[in-house]
């Protein structure tokens, strides 16, 4: 059998490449194909329980394929927002050299390689490591994933197009993803014959999916840490979206009786916006700065089951932690890759991913 690799790539954070990539696996499993997994670069890590720093994308897929905890999977990693002092007099042909080298071990003796792009089509790039002169470099088919937020989601794709075409990679497809209900009839009847006039094939529309975009109170608050101060009753509470407090108390509340399981992020010293939060049915409360609200707000949201959290951070960035973890899929979360497998099978056209 003549071997294959795909790159799954997008030109924006959460779009959901690793929904795809999970699923493929398995069914590619199930077709009999021996799969691999590679990730070249990796722009956001945490430390493993041995306290290395690892990409929680790649460690999932090593856990799932029950591959070898010496292979590596992910040999470039750039952590944190500071990180050109390290890299600013290297020579990127070197790192390029060390991913090939990487992905050769990691590609040996399998038909298929699925390979995971990072961030952004373009994380890396300061070293010549962008996403398009990997593909090249591996010699892959290149797909792209792409968040539906809005119309501009054609201008995003022939960007990124474009951008590929620049490093000499064509886009072998696209998958449009996490497109609202109210969309599909205009991203299926509208933006698929655009993008497909533009010679963009689309492989996939796959709708919005609560069990993969909504979190429990347990993992926000397993991921962000911080100190459960009440409400531990309630940490198995679902949240659909994520809220800032930041109005007068009497704004809040009409703003929070608008969604449904919000999580609300505050300051510790707005007790005003706790109560708001409590008498609205939050189904959990995160205060930032190290700030604890008055102590009588504590017995009221243990009788509600609403789960209180302290955290150290401001409130902007406890929002983009919780935003990382958004439509993360863990190993032994059996429920999310069930629901992202049955997502693709129904909605994307992966059998001729399989068979590019």
């Amino acid at each position: 059998m003549r071997r294959q690799a795909v790159y799954v790539a997008s030109p924006s954070r959460l779009a959901g490449k690793s929904t795809l990539i999970i699923s493929l696996v398995q069914l590619a499993l199930e077709k009999g194909l021996r799969v691999g997994y590679f990730k070249p670069i990796s722009g956001f890590c945490v430390p493993n329980p041995r306290g290395e720093l690892v990409d929680e994308d790649a460690e999932t897929m090593r856990e799932i394929l029950g591959l070898k905890t010496s292979l590596e999977l992910c040999p470039f990693k750039i952590c944190g927002g500071s990180f050109l002092e390290y890299f600013w007099s290297e020579d990127g042909s070197r790192f390029r050299d060390s991913i090939l080298e990487s992905y050769k071990e990691a590609s040996a003796e399998n038909d298929l390689m699925l390979i995971e792009g990072a961030q952004t089509l373009s994380t890396g790039s300061f070293l010549g490591c962008q996403a398009p002169r990997l593909a090249k470099l591996f010699n892959a088919e290149f797909i792209l994933v792409l968040r539906y937020e809005g119309d501009f989601v054609v201008d995003e794709a022939l960007h990124a197009r474009d951008y590929c075409e620049h490093w000499g990679v064509k886009v072998s497809g696209v998958v449009l993803n996490r497109v609202e209900e109210n969309r599909l009839k205009l991203a299926r009847g509208i933006v698929k014959p655009m993008l497909e006039k533009e010679g963009l094939k689309t492989l996939g529309i796959m709708p919005e999916d609560r069990v993969l975009s909504s979190l429990s109170v347990r993992e926000v608050y397993e991921s962000i840490g911080g100190e459960l101060i009440a409400g531990k009753r309630g940490l198995e509470n679902p949240v659909e979206t994520v809220l800032i407090g930041a109005m007068t108390p009497e704004s809040a509340i009409q703003y929070f009786r608008r969604v449904r399981n919000e999580l609300i992020i505050t300051g510790g010293d707005r007790t005003d916006i706790v109560l708001a939060a409590l008498e609205a049915g939050a189904s959990g409360i995160i205060l930032t700065g190290n700030l604890r609200p008055s102590v009588k707000v504590l017995p009221r949201a243990d009788e509600l089951k609403i789960p209180m959290i302290i955290v150290p951070q401001d409130t902007y960035t406890t929002l983009q932690m919780i935003q990382k973890i958004v439509g993360k899929i863990r190993p032994g979360d059996k429920t999310r890759i069930a629901a992202a497998r049955k997502l693709v099978q129904e909605n994307v056209d992966w059998e001729t991913i399989l068979s590019f």
